[in-house]
């Protein structure tokens, strides 16, 4: 009977020792948030990553990619306060909001898309030309578009507002998607809408409508959206997340590489159902700006948090630098690719 139960002993041990060793081999798999693409450009590089496999030397071996849609940046402070986001696409209010209301402890890791940057698009802020929207201070009392409180663009809008006298108050906020956005200012459902580079056809240069103003008149050149890690995860698995931005910023820098304008176009067609022909700004300079190193603008980003404190569209002031960020894991990936 002894011998029987050690037989059995052995056995159960050499099973969870293979157990062990698959379980450890499983890749990593990572959830990436993101809110409208082609700008925010997760889905159109996991669509990538299953066209052109041989481009990603990571991918389905230490980790596995999984992005998922969300309204806007602030609904994904939730979803990583309860473990089901990794890499979460923040503003820089909604970086704060997680910092000093949902106390996670937040690192900034890579650059998502820069508004206003020399050269590049910076978003729109548009009115009916023959509506009663003549100068910014004729919205008090109106109806304003955004896509969720706390976004880049939501935080932009309200920063201009607030310089012009405006108070959240003073406004009524209308959430929607920016594709319905344009729709319900011809509608008479909102007064000011703000326009992204692929709904820009037909709007912008059109007479029907007026910029009222733009993300760069309102808070100047600013990384508008950047991914954020909470610290901890970064800790469990900094391998494999340095595996996923080496192959991040291969695929980036293919994104924005003329050579394959083509079929990068063809990836966003498919992914956001738009036709090839209206989707001619993408990763060009008539869209907004990516980085080729990943690699945020960190200096805006305490700019723009400090500002928001001062005009009150922000609650608490936080230092980012240089606790809230790690930039480790891209500069590790960085000198994988370019040896430097």
């Amino acid at each position: 009977m002894r011998r029987n139960w050690l037989a059995i002993a052995v056995t159960v041990a050499l099973g969870l020792g293979s157990w062990t060793a698959t379980a450890a081999a499983e890749p990593l798999k990572i959830r990436v948030g993101w809110v409208v693409t082609p700008g925010h450009l997760a889905p159109l590089i996991e669509e990538l990553g299953k066209r052109q496999p041989s481009l990603f030397k990571h991918l389905g071996k230490s980790y596995a990619l999984e992005t998922v849609r969300f309204q806007g940046t602030t609904p994904m402070i939730q979803a990583q306060a309860i473990n089901e986001l990794d890499i979460a696409a923040f503003s820089t209010a909604a970086l704060a909001l997680a910092i000093t209301n949902a106390k996670l402890d937040e690192r900034v890791v890579a650059d998502v898309v820069a508004d206003g940057h020399p050269g590049y698009f910076t978003e729109n802020y548009v009115v009916l030309a023959n509506g009663p929207i003549k100068k910014i201070e004729d919205l008090k009392g109106k109806r304003v578009a955004s896509n969720a409180i706390g976004s880049a663009h939501d935080l932009a809008m309200r920063t201009m507002l607030r310089r012009h006298g405006i108070k959240d108050s003073d406004v009524t906020t209308v959430e929607t998607n920016f594709a319905n956005m344009p729709a319900m200012l011809d509608g008479g459902k909102v007064d000011l809408i703000g326009v992204l580079p692929q709904f820009s056809k037909g709007i912008i240069g059109n007479a029907k409508y007026r910029v009222l103003f733009t993300g760069r008149d309102a808070v100047g050149p600013i990384q508008a959206v950047m991914w954020a890690m909470r610290a901890e995860v970064i800790a469990a698995n900094r391998p494999a997340l340095v595996d996923f931005f080496e192959d991040h910023i291969r695929a980036v820098r293919w994104f924005i590489d003329e050579k394959n304008r083509e079929a990068a176009l063809d990836i966003a067609a498919a992914i956001t159902k738009l036709p090839k022909a209206d989707l001619g700004f993408a990763f060009g300079n008539e869209d907004f700006y990516h980085s080729p190193d990943a690699r945020p603008e960190l200096d805006t980003v305490q700019r723009e948090i400090d500002r928001a404190v001062e005009l009150g569209v922000l609650p608490k002031p936080v230092q980012i630098v240089p606790k809230h960020v790690d930039l480790s894991l891209v500069e590790e990936a960085k000198k994988r690719i370019d040896g430097k």
